[in-house]
């Protein structure tokens, strides 16, 4: 790996906590080499040993702060080099059995992506989704957004999904997990899953052809049929929706575009079943009003979805 790849991965991963990260961008550099890919999948594990290393670092890095404008790369670029070097003399060292290895994997704006698991199993990242993943299965992971998983199923070590304060633990399956706002809905193709709600006692197992919704604190399990082939279906390309909340498929709408996209209370849990093309936001919020007969505003740098423009 070059030095000029190693950098370039380095400020791919810092540029994307602003506000104007250039997600096509990124698309197309990860595409354009294999190697880009492996790069940045290096630098996203350093920066968690880095994280879980910073109380030591603390003690080794000059007492005095860098300047406020000085570029975030630098001071990323100091802290690992002081790691790299600890490393390097043996002072650090990372106990197999102590501190589990986390990657982030983000899927860019507009585009999933594929993740391979150590075990063979594969999760596909909807656009704009995070999944984090610890070096052992052992150790949840943990979604943010939507993923579509193909489990090789472990009896002893069964791969477990933590995503909105619910836990999905698998029993050998091909399923989709999707969280918005304190919801979770849990398709599943083949197969079956155990989902775990801090709200109820208890295990809920949803078999194939099934989608299980929970919406929040004092309110049902919501286990419904869902066709196969609308599950993960976003993966080749249209949104395509059996029965899901709108708050959902407004989430959906805001991770694609990387704009946001909200909903009024009042129809937040009522159901959509549709397909909405991929395109910018103002198209996809069109598209989903006029299928759910809502009304669209502005609100602040929001498109706010509501039964009449006034609400």
């Amino acid at each position: 790996m070059s030095a000029e790849t190693d950098e370039a991965a380095a400020r791919w991963h810092l540029a994307q906590a602003d506000d104007d990260m250039d997600w096509m961008a990124f698309a197309e550099w990860l595409e354009a080499d294999p190697r880009h890919r492996e790069a940045y999948d290096a630098i996203a594990l350093l920066d968690a040993r880095i994280d879980a290393a910073r109380p030591m670092l603390s003690r080794l890095l000059p007492a005095e702060p860098m300047p406020r404008r000085a570029p975030r790369i630098a001071v990323w670029g100091a802290i690992a080099a002081v790691l790299i070097a600890v490393i390097a003399i043996g002072i650090l060292r990372w106990p197999q059995d102590r501190t589990p290895e986390t990657i982030a994997y983000r899927a860019p704006m507009g585009q999933p992506r594929d993740v391979r698991l150590a075990d063979g199993s594969t999760a596909t990242l909807a656009p704009g989704s995070i999944l984090r993943v610890a070096r052992s299965r052992d150790v949840p992971m943990t979604l943010e957004g939507n993923a579509f998983f193909d489990v090789r199923h472990d009896a002893a070590h069964p791969m477990v999904v933590q995503a909105g304060g619910y836990e999905i633990r698998d029993v050998g399956t091909r399923f989709e997990v999707s969280t918005s706002g304190g919801m979770v809905r849990v398709a599943v193709a083949e197969g079956r899953v155990a989902v775990r709600s801090p709200h109820v006692a208890g295990e809920v197992e949803v078999g194939a052809g099934k989608a299980l919704t929970l919406t929040g604190a004092g309110d049902p399990a919501d286990l419904r049929p869902a066709r196969a082939q609308s599950v993960g279906a976003w993966r080749k390309g249209a949104l395509v929706y059996d029965d899901v909340p709108l708050a959902m498929v407004a989430a959906d709408i805001a991770r694609s575009t990387g704009r946001p996209v909200t909903i009024d209370p009042a129809v937040a849990r009522r159901r959509f079943s549709g397909v909405i093309a991929p395109g910018d936001r103002t198209a996809m919020v069109a598209a989903l009003g006029e299928l759910t007969g809502l009304k669209t505003r502005t609100d602040g740098d929001a498109i706010r979805l509501g039964d009449s423009a006034g609400r």
